[in-house]
């Protein structure tokens, strides 16, 4: 069967060349410089969702219903098998994996994994033309997390160093991590600023706080009011020289006249972008800003985490030429690496606007934000949700003096850990002959 699925619960799964150490190299004196042709063959793929955990336990958000916890949902991990056993690691992003979509992704099986891209000498420029359909498209761009890891295995690189020279030494995070603790622990925004000043002890430079109270979780405009408490208490707890984003949700979708207010209350506390107040219109962020500057206050707009469609680039050009957005963020794990980095150079025409890979709840994710944006200008920060895959072992890149730095480990610098198969939770989907 080309397609299985089975539930699996703490069983040993057999997937050859998984942890560190396993062998599988292509000897790189057999590769030919530019175009290439000659690379192993894709031989399977396999996917399973597995355990992880918080830094600490997270409270909601203005859509929740409940808190996140400790441990949130399990991530699903994929794995590629090659033909001379070189394996790569990556994750699923939000797209459902469809017999459709599994269908189409056996096509990518016996192909040669160098062909899948155009190359110049040792740089990938591109997807090949048969592969642009698959990274350039949401519905299956997940594919490429884990086929570029196993490129960086064949060619002994960090992908980064697949696509370009460094821009940077290291990249800036935001912790993502502030959601709704006050109401989580039944009380006053005091907490916020506590949990704030904890994040900023543990190196970090920036957070973005979650506000969208009074969507669901304090109805009315005692939910406003605990939002401007909220961030006012985080920017107290931090001090003047900290970058503070926030992120509604969409919290504010059908007021208006509270999420001006919002805005106008929280503006002279230098809030670095307001994310997702409200559905991405256009014309009533138009509106919002005129309003801001009536007072001659200023708040720089996010959007972009739910542009999952195929013609994403389009999507993000429009709101590149509104001058509306000034961050965009297609999210990393379900739009693909290759898919960001497009829409980025898209970007650099347009030098207000700068982009933010969106990650939530996924290590795999966060360390594919620090590959791209250590090649592009305009990437400024990685979302950082503090987020461990149990299954996964990351030793290609860590956190140090509130920035996280790469190492120049082959792929993306990671391995399943011995013994991950305890983390492993529910079902197996193996693609393969």
């Amino acid at each position: 069967m080309s397609t299985r699925r089975r539930f699996v619960s703490n069983a040993f799964i057999t997937l050859s060349g998984l942890v560190a150490g396993a062998p599988g190299r292509m000897d790189l004196q057999n590769l030919a410089s530019g175009h290439r042709t000659k690379g192993p063959l894709i031989s399977k793929f396999s996917i399973f969702p597995a355990g992880g955990s918080f830094y600490r336990f997270i409270g909601p958000n203005a859509y929740d219903d409940k808190p996140k916890g400790v441990t949130g949902n399990p991530r699903k991990i994929l794995v590629v098998e090659l033909s001379d056993g070189t394996t790569g690691i990556g994750t699923i992003g939000y797209r459902p994996l469809t017999e459709e979509v599994l269908s189409k992704i056996k096509s990518l099986l016996s192909k040669d994994i160098l062909s899948l891209y155009l190359w110049n000498e040792n740089r990938i420029v591109g997807p090949a033309p048969d592969f642009a359909p698959f990274a350039y498209d949401a519905n299956y761009a997940w594919v490429e997390s884990a086929i570029l890891d196993a490129v960086g295995h064949v060619m002994q690189k960090p992908v980064f160093q697949l696509f370009g020279q460094a821009v940077r030494e290291a990249v800036d995070p935001y912790d993502g991590t502030l959601y709704f603790a006050d109401i989580a622990h039944d009380t006053d925004a005091t907490i916020i600023g506590k949990i704030g000043k904890r994040i900023k002890e543990d190196g970090y430079r920036a957070i973005k706080i979650k506000l969208g109270r009074p969507d669901k979780w304090m109805p009315g405009e005692a939910g406003v009011e605990r939002d401007i408490e909220a961030f006012i208490a985080l920017r107290e707890a931090v001090g003047n020289n900290f970058n503070l984003m926030a992120d509604a949700n969409n919290g504010y979708r059908h007021q208006i006249d509270w999420a001006t207010r919002l805005m106008k209350a929280c503006a002279p506390y230098d809030m670095y972008f307001m994310e997702e107040l409200i559905p991405d219109d256009i014309h009533q962020y138009q509106d919002l800003r005129e309003s801001l500057a009536q007072d001659n206050l200023y708040i720089p707009f996010a959007e972009g985490e739910s542009i999952w469609q195929s013609d994403m680039l389009s999507t993000f050009e429009n709101y590149c030429q509104s001058g509306v957005f000034h961050f965009i963020q297609p999210d990393m794990p379900t739009c693909g690496f290759s898919n960001i980095l497009r829409v980025a150079k898209m970007a650099e025409q347009y030098p207000h606007v700068k982009l933010i890979p969106h990650v939530w709840q996924s290590e795999m994710g966060l360390i594919m934000s620090a590959h791209i944006a250590k090649i592009q200008p305009n990437i400024p920060f990685v979302e950082d949700s503090r987020y461990q895959e149990h299954a996964i072992r990351n030793t290609g890149s860590h956190f140090e003096d509130g920035q996280w730095l790469l190492s120049d480990e082959p792929g993306w610098g990671v391995s399943l850990v011995r013994g991950y198969e305890e983390y492993v939770e529910g079902e197996l989907v193996e693609i393969s002959p």
